[in-house]
């Protein structure tokens, strides 16, 4: 929207371009009537837009400004803003590896200010292997029993992640991916610099079964396998079509591999073990699994990141829920050297 009256400057990995595209562009396509901007400005934004590597300082005035990995998806990063005083936003982050890339790097410990995202300040996540095991051996029970697996997942980073987790474990039976996933999955495989598994990915990717119409989609919920595809909360996307398809047989099964979010019909499925198909509501009698393989850092993982970057620093906490802002900001000052504050929306803090 910024780029409809004008050309700001913008900064940003190139990963992160070429997935702002992709993403930009299934917006116009399904909501493009009711939206402000269309084609021209993506263009625009895309050609005005400045590439900046991890590790390389950019001046920008009179500041120095630096992307360190976040580890939360590909091409993701904390800045480092080196002015009057030394600052860090961490942004979306997490210390943990995945099957796709790695954890954040820590860039530092001598900051005056630190921005800090809280999304589970007051939630530990369980270890990543056990989630894998989790997901694979019901993978594994199902497609044995003659069922399909249908999950639900980001288009984003964490499609490819599931397919790479199944792989990984052993499993070698039908699996297929849907949707803007398959999209995504072809820019990764091109993306050396930003896919620490990329090695990994090119052999999933021999592997998979790419959908690409509606007679591969039907040929996919035919058979015991499994299938990943967007939307990652059931909110459109071919998911729908399989869930849809899945959801009488008591044999088959949907795994949710994200956090659902209030309203969505991912959370309806969860919590009612119900399914929107066609305006209708219809009972699942399918077996639904959720375990979160979220892209943010866990509480243990920020306790032990600010503890390391927060020392003497004034520290926001800001991206949660207005109670995990508060009550992380006051572990930060209990446990570290650190002045922590959770500001409100539309406050402004002199640092």
């Amino acid at each position: 929207m910024l780029f409809i009256s004008g050309r700001p400057k913008l900064y940003a990995t190139r990963a992160t371009y070429q997935q702002a595209e992709i993403l930009l562009k299934d917006m116009l396509k399904l909501s493009g009537y009711y939206l402000p901007f269309g084609e021209p400005e993506i263009r625009k934004m895309l050609i005005s837009g400045t590439s900046i590597n991890y590790g390389e300082p950019v001046k920008i005035k009179d500041a120095e400004i630096e992307f360190i990995s976040a580890g939360h998806i590909p091409g993701s990063c904390q800045v480092v803003i080196n002015a009057d005083k030394m600052l860090l936003y961490t942004g979306d982050f997490t210390t943990i590896d995945t099957r796709l890339i790695k954890g954040s790097d820590v860039p530092g410990e001598d900051f005056d200010v630190v921005i800090t995202e809280s999304t589970y300040a007051r939630e530990a996540h369980l270890p990543r292997r056990e989630l894998e095991e989790k997901i694979t051996n019901h993978v594994l029970e199902t497609v044995n029993n003659g069922g399909l697996v249908v999950i639900p997942a980001f288009s984003i980073a964490r499609s490819q992640e599931v397919a790479c987790i199944l792989y990984s474990r052993g499993y070698r039976g039908p699996m297929y991916m849907d949707g803007m996933a398959t999209q995504v999955l072809e820019l990764y495989l091109s993306s050396e610099d930003f896919i620490d598994g990329l090695d990994l990915l090119a052999r999933v990717y021999r592997k998979l079964r790419i959908v690409r119409g509606r007679r591969q989609r039907e040929k996919a919920q035919r058979e015991p396998g499994v299938v990943i595809t967007p939307a990652g909360m059931l909110k459109g996307g071919p998911v729908v079509f399989y869930a849809s398809k899945v959801a009488n047989d008591p044999v088959s099964t949907i795994i949710l591999v994200s956090f659902q979010s209030p309203g969505t019909p991912g959370e309806m499925l969860l919590k009612e073990r119900k399914l929107s198909v066609n305006g209708n509501l219809v009972p699942v009698r399918a077996q639904v699994y959720q375990y979160k393989l979220s892209a943010h850092a866990g509480m243990e993982q920020l306790h032990d990141y600010l503890t390391r970057v927060a020392r003497n620093a004034q520290v926001f906490t800001i991206h949660g829920e207005p109670e995990s802002c508060e009550e992380f900001a006051n572990w930060i000052n209990s446990n570290t050297s650190g002045k922590a504050y959770a500001p409100v929306n539309g406050e402004t803090v002199e640092v």
